[in-house]
């Protein structure tokens, strides 16, 4: 499983390199985009920043906009989340995915 935020984003450079390393890139994913409009409805902003700032969550300024910089605010998120996917009664990963396919169109808003 992959958990990424604003996953197609990411997704798109690592399948534009599947031929070159001979990997398939077709893990299931989570969003963690879709789990913010999830737990905290489609309305707020779901920006790595609006989610961290939420969820109590500092990223030091200089690691902000670097690959492991985002990447931890992403696995911290993603942690704090799911306690709150929990109490909505989303606790399988197939109850998650239903959830989310709900609010799929967010991605397509920040992407297109």
């Amino acid at each position: 499983m992959l958990v990424a935020h604003n996953a197609p984003f990411d997704l798109e450079f690592l399948r534009r390199k599947e031929g070159v390393i001979g990997l398939s890139f077709d893990h299931p994913v989570l969003d963690t985009v879709l789990l913010s409009a999830v737990v905290f409805g489609q309305s707020e902003g779901h920006s790595l920043d609006a989610l961290t700032h939420r969820l109590g969550i500092t990223i030091p300024e200089e690691a902000r906009h670097t690959a492991i910089g985002d990447t931890v605010a992403t696995a911290d998120a993603f942690l704090k989340l799911l306690p709150a996917l929990k109490a909505r009664g989303l606790v399988t990963f197939g109850d998650v995915v239903a959830e989310v396919r709900q609010h799929g169109r967010l991605l397509k808003d920040l992407n297109g």
